[in-house]
């Protein structure tokens, strides 16, 4: 999240609807909402513009007291309370039709220990109970109260004229500063479950920022991560685990499956993470060929490579990786550790390269290098960007229908 930008933080319980007014103030299907608590586990940040005025909203996870058997719950907890803290002004988003809970006064006591300014916002006005309940949360001390319907869009466009109020005028010039991430290079970080995407963005934004577990399926949402590296400044892509359509489980995982092919359509080059003492493996290629069929540049990152005990076996794996790629053997492999940042410097070297080849088409030498010597830094890789492949149905292993037709089919 920018802190050069008026930054508004949704708080509440879980399933009060903050995902489904998320995406009606954001004006896309920008989170993931289904009938479910707890869908929502990352920050989820998105700009808003309003008569003029800009700021970035983020939608947070549900907050709960307490731990219980979910390792995840202190995570999401502390992931709000991030939130709260960076934010310039809360909306603290209630469910009139459930009234007033002990747990809607707990995070209002929070909220005020915090000294943040607050708009308490009542949801679910649409059905009678849902406005019969609004007066209830006066017991919280508040003058006022927003009555709002998130599914039907009831009372939003007061609720975004409460916080463009509040917003400090600011020049064009602060607006446009503010809205850092409107340029920058876009990366996708991709790949299978549990294979360290996460891990590897939290080490390159210097603090959890995205909830990692060692629990597949962790992410759901896709997460934009703005990063600084030697000066440049990139936004990262933290993405949820692509499993083989068999393999995956209700329709929480297919959307976020969905939300990781989106992913690799709106950004400029994409990091292809894989296990590498693990090697590359089938699900690994069709990932690849995701990113392919987009005409994305990509690097693969082999990672967990403290896994390799020895130089020998880093060697023998990495051109095994190399060679498992075939039709898209110029890709470098970076051998990389996402929970110490080994390997990152050599992973940035190939993006910078990767980018210029974008903006400048790639160069006449299409000679792939393997990429056994980048984890001592010695030799440099080469990467074609743009080299024509072939087409799907001729790809050795390789089904031709597109994993988004597959999981668009009843």
């Amino acid at each position: 999240m920018s802190r050069g930008e008026f930054t508004v933080a949704l708080v509440g319980r879980p399933n009060v609807g903050k995902s489904t007014l998320f995406n009606r103030m954001v004006r896309k299907r920008r989170a993931i909402t289904f009938d479910q608590p707890g869908i929502t586990r990352d920050l989820v940040a998105e700009p808003v513009e309003h008569d003029g005025r800009h700021f970035l909203l983020v939608d947070t996870g549900g907050y709960m007291t307490g731990g219980g058997d979910d390792d995840l719950l202190p995570k999401i907890r502390g992931q709000v309370l991030r939130a709260v803290y960076e934010s310039d002004l809360v909306v603290f988003l209630v469910d009139s039709r459930d009234g007033l809970l002990p747990l809607d006064k707990e995070i209002a006591g929070m909220l005020r220990e915090r000294g943040k300014p607050v708009l308490l916002a009542a949801n679910k006005v649409d059905a009678k109970e849902g406005r019969e309940g609004v007066s209830q949360f006066h017991a919280l001390s508040v003058d006022t109260i927003l009555p709002v319907s998130a599914e039907h869009g009831t009372g939003v466009s007061e609720l975004l004229e409460a916080i463009v109020e509040r917003i400090p005028a600011r020049t064009a010039e602060e607006e446009a500063a503010g809205r850092t991430d409107v340029d920058l290079p876009r990366i996708a970080v991709v790949g299978r479950p549990n294979v360290g995407k996460s891990t590897l963005v939290n080490t390159l934004a210097g603090f959890e920022r995205v909830i990692a577990s060692e629990v597949p399926g962790t992410t759901r949402d896709a997460i934009d991560v703005m990063v600084e590296r030697d000066g440049r400044k990139y936004l990262l892509i933290d993405t949820a685990g692509i499993r083989a359509k068999r393999k995956t489980e209700g329709a929480v995982e297919i959307f976020s499956v969905m939300k990781s092919l989106d992913s690799i359509k709106r950004c400029d080059l994409a990091i292809l993470l894989i296990d590498g003492p693990g090697g590359l493996t089938h699900q690994d290629r069709q990932v690849l060929r995701y990113i392919l069929d987009e005409e994305r540049a990509v690097v693969v990152a082999a990672n967990k490579a403290d896994g390799w005990t020895t130089e020998e076996a880093r060697r023998k794996g990495l051109r095994a990786i190399v060679e498992g790629l075939e039709y898209a053997s110029f890709a470098p492999v970076i051998p990389t550790v996402a929970t110490s940042g080994n390997g990152f410097l050599q992973l940035f070297r190939k993006i910078e390269e990767a980018s210029a080849k974008v903006r400048t088409g790639p160069p006449q030498d299409d000679q792939a290098d393997l990429g056994l010597d980048v984890w001592a830094g010695t030799l440099p890789l080469h990467i074609v960007v743009g080299q024509p492949t072939p087409s799907p149905d001729l790809r050795p292993g390789i089904p031709a229908p597109s994993y988004l037709e597959e999981f668009r089919r009843p």
